[in-house]
């Protein structure tokens, strides 16, 4: 099977929609399919422009015919099934539903520029987001298949009215080997510490940090965070730390970037997780710290709600109560192992070899089916 995936980012790991499509076709090709993978440079247009969208249409009308599948994401193609070529099954892929980003409301970045900015522009920027699900939704409803990681994301589809028997559910995953680099590190030590792993900006959490870092601090006074992989909207240190009170600064230190490789190092010493973010695809950081041993406590909110059980999962903005399950986890050595156990063979639940037989396996039905149904009708004919 010939399957292309059409990154809607430049190809780096780096970008978390790129880590996507980079680890779904690596999965394909461990599973011997032929796996091609290109970007916005291939495809001839910058991102996240109506030139992109053209430009990938004229891509896809001249070469999808050389594919048994192509993959795109889902606000990118919003053009009629009919003007594209009828072999391949064309399935929009979901790494943020735009759908979820549109109702979570994401506040604003603390501070008054931000303030002026959202009376000046907010209405704007706004009608902008809607239009975006606009061609989502055409993008989805064009498409043979949609793929998306959880059933929050299903189910806000089908409110936008796809139909949900086009619609599958594959979560995205580590690999085995990802999962033991990441099991090697060391939880717990002291002082107790919280790690958090993800770019530090309004949607993931910015408004409700400082608030869940005092509570933890005043109730454990030498807790500790661990904030990793901060750099996007604040791409120093010291921009981050600033959000915070200054009698919280010393508490916390700030990791902007890093390898891969270097994540299990940063992770060891780390007790518990925590991930505040107001709405998410399929969120890695969570499941990265899973399989490093650390209880995640998450917003109940699309994404963590996919691979986090009851018990970590807190309404949004509650940030007491991220704070009380926050120092249980530091305070009882007895539950915080016990939870540490279950996150890391929670993790071992996402497999990208079990995820990508999965999908392929669908891929491979629907195309029977649409091959059956087309000779039917030719032989009606």
């Amino acid at each position: 099977m010939r399957i292309l995936l059409c990154c809607p980012v430049a190809v780096d790991p780096k970008y978390g929609a790129a880590k996507v499509y980079i680890e779904v076709a690596a999965a394909f090709q461990r599973l011997g399919w032929d796996a091609t993978l290109v970007g916005p440079e291939q495809v001839g247009a910058p991102p996240h422009t109506r030139e992109y969208q053209v430009a990938l249409r004229e891509y896809l009308r001249a070469r999808a015919a050389g594919f048994d599948v192509v993959e795109y994401e889902h606000d990118k193609l919003p053009f009629p099934r009919a003007s594209l070529p009828a072999g391949p099954l064309f399935v929009a892929r979901s790494v943020l539903l735009i759908h979820n980003v549109l109702a979570a409301r994401i506040p604003l970045r603390p501070g008054v520029r931000a303030w002026v900015g959202h009376l000046l522009y907010g209405r704007s920027r706004r009608r902008a987001l809607e239009r975006i699900v606009a061609d989502a939704t055409v993008t989805c409803r064009e498409a043979d298949l949609v793929n998306v990681p959880t059933t929050d994301d299903r189910d806000a589809l089908v409110r936008h009215g796809i139909d949900p028997a086009r619609i599958v559910v594959f979560p995205y995953a580590l690999t085995a080997e990802r999962r033991a680099e990441l099991g090697r590190a060391t939880p717990g030590g002291d002082p107790p510490t919280i790690a958090f792993v993800g770019t530090f900006d309004p949607r993931k959490g910015m408004r409700d940090f400082p608030a869940i870092v005092a509570g933890v601090c005043d109730r454990v006074p030498d807790a500790r965070f661990r904030l990793i992989g901060t750099r996007g909207m604040l791409p120093t240190a010291a921009e981050v730390l600033a959000v915070f009170p200054r009698r919280l600064r010393d508490r916390i230190a700030v990791t902007p970037t890093f390898q891969p490789s270097e994540l299990p190092a940063l992770l060891s010493g780390c007790s518990a997780g925590v991930f505040p973010s107001a709405v998410e695809g399929f969120p890695f950081g969570v499941l990265e710290m899973l399989a490093a041993g650390l209880p995640v406590v998450a917003y109940r909110v699309p994404g963590p709600t996919a691979i986090l059980s009851d018990e970590f999962l807190v309404p949004r903005g509650h940030t007491t109560t991220v704070t009380a399950k926050l120092v249980q986890l530091l305070t009882d050595a007895n539950a915080r192992s016990t939870a540490s156990d279950r996150a890391s063979a929670s993790a071992g639940e996402f497999c990208w070899d079990d995820i990508a037989r999965q999908t392929t396996d669908e891929f491979q039905c629907r195309i029977r089916v649409a091959t059956r149904d087309t000779n039917r009708c030719s032989r009606t004919a």
